[in-house]
Order: structure tokens, then sequence, then C-alpha cells
């Protein structure tokens, strides 16, 4: 798709871009411990480009993934702090909208972390200010 002389990814063509499946639930079909990293500095370089449904998706894909990794231990100081980095411009209220990625955020956060299946539950809470 182009706007402007600006062509605009569509979440099939990221999905090509990335090898990922063209699917519902594409965030959390697609999640991958392994590639968080990957996940985020494509964003970085793509953000622009990208509509704001396929934002929102995105968005999903990271928190899911990272999820995982906090399931499996498999975060480091690195990849923390590359998530948090990525996460903070989209936890401000007033980007709410029905495709912001601020929905996607809330969300997350509305799971229940009882069994300690949704750790990053509590760090966005943390980062949102949230007490309990």
């Amino acid at each position: 798709m182009e706007i402007d002389n600006v062509n605009i990814k569509t979440l099939k063509e990221v999905s090509k871009e990335l090898n990922l499946d063209f699917t519902s639930d594409w965030g959390i079909i697609n999640q991958d411990v392994d590639r968080v990293k990957e996940f985020i500095v494509y964003f970085n370089k793509n953000k622009d480009l990208l509509d704001s449904g396929t934002q929102l998706d995105y968005i999903e894909l990271v928190i899911a993934s990272f999820n995982e990794a906090l399931v499996e231990n498999k975060v480091d100081n690195e990849l923390e702090f590359l998530f948090k980095e990525f996460i903070y411009p989209h936890i401000s209220v007033e980007d709410y909208d029905p495709f912001s990625c601020f929905r996607a955020v809330v969300y997350w956060m509305t799971l229940d972390n009882e069994r300690g299946e949704f750790p990053v539950r509590l760090m966005l809470e943390q980062m949102m200010g949230v007490d309990e």
C-alpha cells in the first residue's frame, strides 16, 4: 500500500519479511522467545511505515514474546532495557484510540497472573505506576 509516495507495510507484508504466519491472533501465534530483540529492532526501523492496526498487532507480538522470555527465564539486563525502551512510548493515556498500542499494554495488564503465566503484567504495571 502506498500513501503520499511512502510504502506503508501491511501485516501480510511484515509477516512475509519476518517469515511469520499470517493468521488471526497474529501476535500470540507468532510469539518467539528467541526473537524478542529482532522484533524490537525491526519495529524501531519500520514503525513509521506500519499502519496503526499493524503496529497494534506488532506490539502484541513483542509483548507476547517477551512474556515467554520471562516465563522461560531468558531475560537478561540488556533485553529488559530494550523491552522497556520499546514499551515506554506506547503507554501514554492520551494515545488511547481503538488501534492504539496503549490498548495492547492495558490488555496484558488485565491478565490473571496467579499461576505465573503472565509475568510481563507485573513489569507493565510497574512501568505504568499502577499500585496493587
